[in-house]
């Protein structure tokens, strides 16, 4: 991945290239955006080389045509874009492309909602998102927080129609709350509150986008922060795993630990909760396992069992110390009387 000030600057570059403005003026001709923005798409999917491209809202799939010719002309990646309005369109439209694109592009008639779910569920990491479907605040802020959910450490996601009150105030809230990311541009940075439909705002000029780049590593600070429940292999849990970065810094870890369990066909539901903290002094690298200060176990032992886990973490921070950075999500580990520890 391309550090922030230099792949700001190739993409504020390409919106203003005049070659690429004259290839993307009128291709794709189903693409509803500026050829600046389209020129933009393009070159972040040069530069990332991304495995995964996610798009919310494929209308004609003009922008997806755009970004599969992307992923064909790296040799790698795939994109996967949803729509739930497009069963009957969108195939056709996708069938009718060269074999190339075709083979790259996976489209889902599916709301946000469920897309993100799916692709949870299919343990899909992101590298790119566009997000380009409901612009109202409520639905932008959700696409917004699930696509940084899977996204990897590094990734973009870029949110189109800033113009819009729904788009940008999203993008917005979303910053305030996630202060380790940062936007490849200044549109936040400039918002005046004495204007508040300003059109012109843009991460990058002539484009319609607010682009942000995720941190490094998960950045942990009041929150509370979640990854929602995954599914694991125990129905005892004695503790956590964090896998932590080189870093200096020190406060204390609150967290609330959740274990559910599942039985006879989900009639049988048990949640045990193991809320606790504990004091981090970090001056270097270290995977560190933290003990629950009240170890779990499901009573659940049907035949159909299935447990899992869900974690919360807060960080309050030493005065002048930074947030608690993360390697990857924290891993649950079985109690010494099972032995296990989880695979999710």
């Amino acid at each position: 991945m391309s550090g922030t000030g230099s792949l700001f600057a190739k993409l504020a570059a390409a919106a203003a290239d005049p070659d690429l403005l004259a290839r993307f003026q009128n291709w794709p001709p189903a693409s509803l955006m500026h050829s600046a923005s389209r020129a933009v798409l393009c070159t972040l999917v040069k530069v990332l080389q991304p495995e995964v491209v996610v798009e919310v809202g494929t209308l004609f799939a003009g922008t997806t045509e755009l970004l599969a010719t992307g992923l064909v002309e790296n040799g790698r990646g795939t994109i996967h874009t949803t729509d739930p309005y497009g069963a009957e369109r969108c195939p056709a439209i996708i069938g009718a492309w060269s074999t190339p694109l075709q083979s790259v592009t996976r489209f889902h008639a599916l709301n946000s909602m469920d897309f993100f779910l799916w692709l949870e569920q299919h343990g899909v990491s992101l590298d790119l998102v566009l997000i380009d479907g409901n612009h109202d605040f409520e639905f932008a802020l959700f696409d917004l927080q699930m696509a940084a959910r899977l996204i990897r450490p590094g990734g973009v996601i870029v949110m189109d129609n800033a113009e819009q009150t729904g788009p940008f105030h999203a993008t917005r809230a979303f910053v305030a709350r996630n202060p380790a990311w940062t936007e490849l541009g200044s549109s936040l940075a400039r918002y005046d509150r004495s204007a508040p439909f300003d059109a012109a705002r843009a991460s990058i000029e002539s484009t319609s986008f607010v682009v942000l780049q995720a941190p490094s590593h998960l950045s942990i600070g009041e929150g509370p922060h979640s990854w929602g429940q995954k599914f694991i292999d125990v129905s005892q849990v004695s503790g956590f795993t964090l896998d932590l970065p080189p870093q200096r810094t020190a406060g204390v870890l609150s967290y609330q630990a959740i274990l559910r369990g599942f039985g006879d066909g989900n009639r049988d539901v048990e949640e045990v909760k193991s809320i606790g903290n504990t004091r981090l002094d970090i001056g270097g690298p270290d995977k560190t396992a933290k003990n629950l200060q009240a170890p779990m176990q499901s009573r659940i032992a049907t035949p159909d069992a299935r447990f899992s886990f869900e974690i919360d973490l807060s960080w309050q921070a030493d005065p002048g110390a930074p947030p608690l950075a993360l390697a990857g999500v924290p891993a649950v580990f079985g109690s010494a009387q099972d032995g296990k520890s989880n695979a999710n």
